[in-house]
């Protein structure tokens, strides 16, 4: 069977799961998923109980216009998700996505849509996900964006829009995250590298480099070498001396010689050029603004088609640039560096990298894994049963790639009932599973029974679960996990010792347990390779979210006028948005964290709202105890995000209204 037939097994074994449990289905449902998926688009259930729907062009962008959503017109209120990424529609296309009246999520990036577009928008009340980005949507466009009161992430990279826009529709969306990217301002700022050998010389006055984001992971940047070797820029070339390690270390794992993700590999020159189920827009020559390559490397970190993903080494900076010069100076496998003539911004790192001379032989890819054993027809029909089984609890087990039959379990959509019984199930095709996402879930020690028989298992999500130190054992036996995340669990030094044992574990996240520096650096000692990473200690969080200290007391005028009108205080418009939006509405984020059903993305809202808040001046009032009143909510929003079960308790003393109106509330 080949992949994409198996894929498409996969899903309709969901599909006719998700009818038997809904006997009387709405035929309008069913006649769009029949007419939609019979297109090669998407059309899927967010849920098993098919409420709401998901639907994507991604397989047939290129040909995908405005007469496509004509087959959603009849389930337009059922539609939650919907991608229209690279797709030909158009602005008058986006009439028919006005009426999606319960729309959450909408990707427009790399169309054409323009402000005219954006009217359409406006009535999406629930719309809380808008990616514009590389679409031609400028200032006057966003500003219709205004009333989407549930909007969290606006991405506008690569369009018309401004930094004066973005912050103009931030004061109507404070709670928005927006985020315009990397602008040609940022480009033209230099970028500082360090000195790449012991004997160099520093440079006189060295700029300091840019900040990375935070939540970027990114690689170290290769060493400033200063001025190039000139006799080693004649003889180095570009692709194999430059970019093909850059390729080896960042791309290859994924997209290498055996394992080629989305049909991508880019082991060598022709994969490059040949590119991935995009077709040759890898990397276009002369066109680096269209190259998807950099495309996808420059998208925000938490973007789904940021690459390299992000919870792997990221390209540095100056990588970036080199991999812009290269396609720019024509993408060629045989041009030398001087031929190429090196541009200011990627001289310095290029030299670091050419320091220690030409390579005698081309860098080597790093090992690529044994392909997998292609499953049997029995396995199969194993496979096609857990799978339904999971579709059935609302669980995701699915392919890691359209080209193997390796499996992944997600169960975002299921965390709150999923547990070690459910786990269980996978047992039979256990050796098939390589990535599992638990995160969230109910699942336990006892876990660690059916963890112990996935032998192929290289990725694995326990962050904020039951897991503890006693399944540890069970895990170290594991001979592929690369990858364990135990954030928020009740893990110790003791515990993680035990994972000596996982000789092929690179990184372990165990920020907000119990593990402590020296126990992190007593397991890197017994496992080369490894990174343990303990996360910032309870003072380091606090002294990064403290409130600023309060300003002193104006002294008071010689002769108040009682008459005279009182002056805004400093900071009365952050608080009254914040009450306005986030604690007077009837479905208020307030009440849901109230209530302990706030997701970890609105506690993390709240959390930022309150420290602006706490920031502010109350219109009236002793300014020492509103940062008292607001230190409360802050401790109590971060007890609830550390699971921890006081919190809710916590906040609902805290969240006391009278008491501060009485005292701070202006007339």
């Amino acid at each position: 069977m080949k992949p994409t037939t198996y894929l498409l097994a996969l899903a309709f074994a969901f599909t006719a799961n998700a009818a038997d449990d809904k006997k009387a289905a709405d035929p309008a449902v069913e006649a769009a998923m029949q007419k939609v998926n019979a297109t090669g688009a998407s059309l899927m259930p967010t849920a098993a109980d098919g409420k709401t729907y998901r639907f994507t062009a991604l397989n047939v962008a290129k040909e995908f216009a405005d007469g496509g959503l004509d087959a959603l017109a009849p389930i337009a209120d059922k539609v939650a998700s919907l991608d229209l990424a690279r797709t030909k529609v158009t602005d008058a296309g986006l009439a028919k996505v006005a009426a999606m009246k319960n729309l959450q999520e909408l990707h427009l990036e790399n169309t054409a849509i323009g402000d005219a577009g954006l009217d359409h928008l406006k009535g999406l009340a629930s719309l809380e996900y808008l990616n514009l980005y590389n679409t031609k949507v400028t200032d006057a466009g966003i500003a219709k964006l205004a009333g989407l009161g549930k909007l969290k992430a606006l991405y506008l990279w690569q369009s018309g829009v401004t930094k004066a826009g973005v912050a103009a529709l931030k004061a109507k969306l404070p709670g928005a995250h927006i985020n315009n990217g990397w602008t040609a301002e940022d480009d033209a700022k230099p970028v500082a590298v360090a000195a790449a050998a012991p004997a160099a010389a520093a440079p006189a006055a060295a700029k300091p480099a840019a900040p990375a984001p935070a939540a970027a992971k990114t690689a170290a940047a290769p060493a400033a070498g200063g001025k190039l070797d000139a006799a080693i820029a004649e003889k180095a070339v570009v692709y194999r001396d430059v970019i093909a390690p850059i390729m080896a270390a960042k791309c290859n794992a994924c997209h290498g010689e055996e394992k080629k993700k989305g049909k991508l590999q880019l082991h060598n020159f022709a994969a490059i050029m040949k590119g991935g189920s995009d077709g040759p827009t890898t990397v276009i020559a002369k066109n680096s603004k269209d190259s998807l390559m950099l495309v996808r490397a420059n998208l925000p970190t938490d973007d789904d088609e940021h690459m390299p993903p992000s919870d792997e080494p990221q390209l540095t900076k100056e990588e970036v640039a080199i991999l812009k010069w290269w396609i720019e100076t024509g993408a060629t496998n045989t041009a030398t560096v001087a031929a190429s003539k090196p541009t200011a911004d990627v001289e310095g790192a290029l030299a670091a990298m050419l320091a220690k001379g030409l390579p005698k032989v081309a860098a080597p890819a790093k090992p690529e894994k044994p392909k997998a054993k292609p499953l049997t027809d029995a396995e199969k029909k194993q496979v096609a049963e857990v799978s339904a089984k999971m579709a059935a609890l609302n669980a995701s087990l699915m392919p890691l790639a359209q080209d193997t039959e390796q499996l992944r379990l997600g169960v975002i959509n299921a965390a709150d009932k999923f547990g070690d019984k459910e786990l269980a199930l996978l047992a039979p095709i256990a050796q098939h599973v390589v990535w599992v996402d638990l995160a969230r879930s109910q699942i336990t020690d006892a876990a660690a029974d059916t963890l112990a028989k996935m032998t192929n298992l290289e990725r694995l999500h326990l962050e904020n679960t039951k897991f503890s130190d006693a399944g540890l054992a069970k895990l170290a036996v594991l001979p592929n996990l690369e990858y364990l995340n135990l954030y928020g669990d009740k893990v110790t030094d003791g515990g993680i010792a035990a994972l000596a044992a996982a000789k092929a574990l690179k990184k372990l996240f165990v920020w907000q347990t119990g593990v402590t520096q020296n126990g992190a650096k007593a397991l890197e000692a017994k496992v080369s390779g490894l990174k343990v990473n303990v996360g910032l200690s309870e003072a380091e969080i606090a002294k990064l979210t403290a409130p600023p200290p309060a300003p002193p007391a104006a002294p008071a005028p010689a002769k108040a006028d009682p008459k005279a009108a009182k002056p805004a205080a400093g900071g009365s418009d952050v608080i009254k948005t914040a009450m306005k939006q986030y604690h007077k509405p009837d479905d208020a984020l307030c009440k849901k964290v109230s209530g302990g059903t706030a997701s970890d993305a609105e506690l993390a809202t709240m959390l930022k709202v309150y420290q602006d808040m706490c920031a502010a001046t109350p219109p009236k009032g002793d300014k020492a105890a509103w940062v008292k009143k607001n230190q409360a909510l802050i401790a109590a929003v971060k007890k609830i995000q550390a699971k921890d079960a006081t919190g809710v308790a916590a906040y609902k003393a805290a969240v006391n209204c009278k008491a501060c109106h009485t005292e701070h509330k202006g007339s």
